[in-house]
């Protein structure tokens, strides 16, 4: 980290939050996070605008950190309550995928969502659940004639989409 440069960088999209530490050239784990910032994510997550976080750790991979519980993505264990509950039947694909992106970031912020009132908290001066997770946003849609198959498994992000219109194309 060259002199004077932030020790973090914190982006805000929607309900969607990016934390990037600039200490370390790789992403941080979650135990190095706790070493650098101690309590930082246990104080994240039990913020009440704060519905989970996503790390990756050094020996189970990526975990989800709620304020009651945990959720480890990659054996589907779950300690406590499930962290991801209230944010659709997918949300366990969707973070493994963004997991998996060489850019993902120390820490993964998603604000709460409450599907009762349908309420949730934005970073930012804007209304509604552009770029996290909650709300009508989980409930996407393909408009397509009804001839054309479907896969089996559920479309998790744009490239799976766009590899089904291809296979629609090519067939």
């Amino acid at each position: 980290m060259s002199e004077g440069a932030p020790s973090r960088i914190v982006l805000a999209s929607g309900n969607l939050g990016l934390v990037y530490g600039t200490r370390i050239d790789q992403r941080a784990t979650a135990e190095q996070i706790e070493t650098f910032y101690p309590g930082l994510l246990e104080g994240l997550a039990q913020h009440e605008g704060i519905g989970f976080l996503l790390v990756d750790t050094e020996v189970d991979g990526p975990l989800v950190i709620g304020a009651a519980g945990k959720a480890y993505l990659r054996d589907g264990r779950v300690e406590g309550q499930d962290p991801l509950a209230n944010f659709g039947p997918n949300a366990a694909l969707h973070l493994r995928r963004n997991d998996g992106f060489a850019d993902a970031p120390d820490i993964y912020v998603s604000s709460f969502y409450d599907p009762e009132t349908g309420e949730g908290a934005a970073f930012e001066e804007q209304i509604g659940f552009h770029g996290g997770m909650g709300g009508s946003q989980t409930q996407p849609f393909l408009l397509f004639p009804a001839e054309l198959p479907l896969p089996d498994e559920p479309l998790v992000g744009a490239e799976a989409v766009h590899r089904l219109l291809k296979s629609w194309v090519t067939a």
